[in-house]
């Protein structure tokens, strides 16, 4: 590999910053070190935070190779383990044999053991935390735990961090667990804790600010090329069920007085809302929905406007209901509907005067009686209504 002069200069402090690297004693401190190193790439990138770690560790290798000091082995070794795949096969194959640490055949053999997730009763944050051993202790390292909470309700990863006290991390869940009725614990496959955590940490990666968590950018290399080794969730066969179907054959979908075909026109905005799980509905939840969702990206007429506080009552009660959810949870979410009426009139009004959404249009024309299905009719509505 062909290293230019800059990326020599560099790299030059790092690399005396990562002198220390050198004398580590198993590969998964190696591993915490680099996944660290490379959390620093990570954390500085403004946007394409994932590429740029790519760069980075793809530049750290080419400087390395060659190299037949102890501190080019250990790095070598240990971006083989948490670089990004491509990466990570390109420094395996500059690794030289001469330089290659004792413990290097550990890395990336750690296996998962244990997989549990503790969750609040509406499942709006998730605490995952996965336990991952090494055959050989002495080189590989001790048992260690990854922990990673998410966000359903933001879609995100708000924090991760590795401990080497997994015991102490799984009793303290316990005794939360058990002092706490609104949390969860239970153990989980790993595959589920896999195909719940990574498409969050790949939308992670694109919010304009990281989480405010030091350890995170340190962690993430090494969280993901952990998950990678757990195996995938099958694919789940499409039961065919319409939640909307189930919501309007239940007793909660009879409204009093409520026009012709706005129920489901409502409930079909809600679950399109909640597509990823058309049941889960809280206090945030609720909020988020009302307050900021439907007023920039729902498209609905007036009518609809007007009745979705109601139906949306009627939705999370029988979800919550369908859930099994304790009856107070169910009822906090109807309260947080209620509190929010003000706000969701506000936030509906404030879109009608701000910059014209794609939303605002459709909602305007259905409003004059155009159907968004008449290409002839939208064209003609367009050309008389909206600014040239």
């Amino acid at each position: 590999m062909s290293v230019s002069g800059k990326q020599q200069e560099f790299f030059a402090p790092i690399l005396a910053a990562c002198a220390p690297i050198a004398a580590v004693d198993t590969a998964l401190d190696a591993e915490f070190a680099v996944s660290a190193l490379l959390g620093g790439a990570y954390a500085a990138a403004d946007e394409e935070r994932a590429a740029a770690v790519a760069r980075f560790a793809e530049d750290l290798v080419s400087v390395l190779d060659g190299r037949d000091d102890a501190l080019a082995g250990a790095l070598l070794a240990g971006l083989s383990g948490v670089a990004p795949a491509a990466v990570a096969g390109h420094a395996r194959a500059a690794l030289d044999a001469g330089t290659r640490p004792v413990w290097a055949a550990e890395i990336g053999t750690a296996r998962c053991t244990d997989a549990w997730a503790m969750s609040d009763v509406y499942g709006d944050q998730t605490e995952f935390v996965l336990v991952f051993e090494f055959a050989d202790r002495d080189r590989g390292g001790a048992p260690h735990a990854c922990c990673v909470l998410t966000d359903a309700n933001l879609g995100v990863v708000k924090d991760c961090w590795t401990s080497t006290e997994p015991e102490r991390v799984l009793a303290d869940c316990r005794r939360s667990a058990a002092s706490n009725d609104d949390l969860r614990l239970a153990e989980v496959a790993p595959s589920t804790a896999r195909a719940a955590v990574e498409p969050l940490l790949a939308r992670t990666d694109e919010l304009p600010e990281l989480p405010d968590s030091t350890e995170f950018a340190e962690d993430r290399a090494l969280l993901l090329a952990r998950l990678a080794t757990l195996p995938t969730a099958p694919a789940e066969a499409a039961d065919g069920a319409d939640p909307v179907a189930e919501f309007l054959a239940a007793s909660e979908a009879e409204i009093d007085d409520a026009p012709d075909g706005v129920v489901e026109a409502c409930a079909r905005l809600i679950a399109e809302y909640a597509a990823a799980d058309p049941y889960r509905w809280s206090p945030t939840a609720a909020e988020q929905f009302l307050v900021d969702w439907v007023p920039t990206s729902a498209v609905l007429d007036a009518e609809c406007v007007d009745w979705l506080p109601t139906v949306l009552l009627a939705f999370v009660t029988y979800a919550g209901h369908r859930r099994g959810l304790p009856e107070d949870a169910v009822m906090d979410t109807q309260d947080a509907i209620r509190e929010h009426l003000d706000d969701f009139a506000a936030a509906m009004a404030d879109a009608a005067g701000n910059a014209v959404t794609a939303a605002q249009v459709a909602r305007a024309m259905l409003a004059d009686g155009v159907d968004p299905t008449d290409q002839d009719a939208v064209r003609t509505w367009l050309a008389s209504n909206l600014p040239r």
